[in-house]
């Protein structure tokens, strides 16, 4: 082999060489794009149940508010009618002690 065949192997080995790295790096590339589009994916997925729940929680915590609405609603009633029954038994103890403030 002369030296003009020794150069054009040593190039066309280099070229070859640098092909297989481009297609390698190409081929990392299409790998490491598929694995965010999938992990993009998933986490898109899981923060969309993340806001389902949320959504749950919200609902149930507006069910409790309309519990303790009632609850509240039931409690002024009874407060009102505990006023009365205060009342009338104070005019009536009034009204058995002859006028006596007690």
């Amino acid at each position: 082999m002369n030296d003009a065949q020794t150069w054009t192997v040593i190039g066309s080995l280099v070229t070859l060489i640098l092909a297989f790295m481009a297609l390698m790096v190409r081929t990392f590339g299409h790998t490491l794009d598929a694995r965010f589009d999938a992990l993009t994916t998933l986490v898109t997925v899981r923060f969309e149940q993340v806001d389902q729940r949320f959504e749950q929680i919200d609902r149930r915590f507006e069910q409790v508010d309309r519990c303790f609405e009632h609850v509240e609603k039931r409690l002024d009633r009874i407060e009102h009618r505990v006023d009365n029954l205060d009342r009338d038994v104070t005019a009536i103890t009034r009204r058995l002690m002859g006028g006596a403030e007690g």
